[in-house]
């Protein structure tokens, strides 16, 4: 089945000593990239945030926020403040100009989440499943819906490709049955013959169809596969110069070209 990038999910965990909120957007990628807004967390509770995500998401932009919520662990790093202090002070003495000194407050290296509770890591990442769950589920709930439109447009491409191909037939069967030379009738249906890019495309609508089917991610090698159709497409334009074919073959590359625009947001 198709899913899609897109999702948002919100996650919560609370107990008597802190209380976490997590929220998470997930647009289409090429790869996984993650973006993150947060206090600064240790090296490791990070790594395991990132590791989970990108097993579980595979694929996709991803904006992951997490809020906080403790008493009597955050630490204020003083000497850093003290420094940025200094150099706003030098900066309006100097230009004469007046800072917005609330922008201190965006620096995430300016408060840093203090722990020594082992147990920590196990309760960000409770919160950050339950966002992670919501989001996969939203991308299932699109990948449905963009599935619908998928089949609509593969069918109407099978639609063209079945005309191109009745047509070809009637125009081999009329130049077959034409009075000239055996060479020259021979070489205009070899010019015209086109059998071998139908039964190509042919397969390759079967290789997509088969990939919606499958359970394993398909967005990349469904988007292969229509590369490989429009270059057929192209190929039967240009050795069958016949207006009846031209229509049915843009429009097999128009069908391309919109499943083209929905395979961008398949995982």
């Amino acid at each position: 089945m198709l899913i899609s990038m897109t999702g948002f999910g919100l996650g919560h965990y609370e107990d008597k000593s802190i209380s976490i909120d997590v929220e998470i957007r997930s647009f289409n990628s090429r790869y996984f990239e993650l973006q993150t807004r947060y206090f600064d967390l240790s090296s490791e509770t990070e790594y395991k945030i990132r590791k989970f995500l990108k097993d579980h998401l595979k694929r996709g932009s991803i904006t992951l926020s997490i809020k906080i919520d403790s008493k009597n662990q955050f630490k204020i790093n003083n000497h850093k403040i003290n420094n940025l202090l200094q150099a706003y002070k030098e900066i309006e003495k100097k230009y004469h100009i007046h800072l917005d000194y609330n922008n201190l407050l965006s620096n995430n290296d300016l408060i840093r989440f203090s722990t020594s509770n082992k147990s920590f890591d196990g309760k960000i990442i409770k919160a950050v499943r339950m966002a992670t769950e919501q989001v996969i589920s939203m991308r299932k709930k699109e990948g449905k819906d963009i599935q619908k439109e998928f089949i609509k447009y593969i069918k109407i491409a099978k639609r063209d490709l079945k005309a191109i191909e009745s047509i070809h037939l009637k125009e081999m069967h009329r130049l077959s049955k034409k009075n000239s030379k055996n060479e020259s009738k021979i070489e205009e249906i070899e010019k015209i013959n086109i059998i071998e890019e139908i039964d190509r495309t042919k397969s390759h609508f079967k290789q997509i169809e088969l990939s919606i089917s499958s359970k394993e991610l398909s967005g990349k090698k469904i988007n292969f596969i229509l590369q490989e159709i429009n270059r057929e497409s192209n190929t039967i334009l240009s050795k069958f110069l016949n207006k009846r074919i031209a229509k049915y073959a843009i429009s097999l590359k128009i069908q391309a070209e919109k499943l083209r625009e929905q395979i961008n947001n398949i995982l």
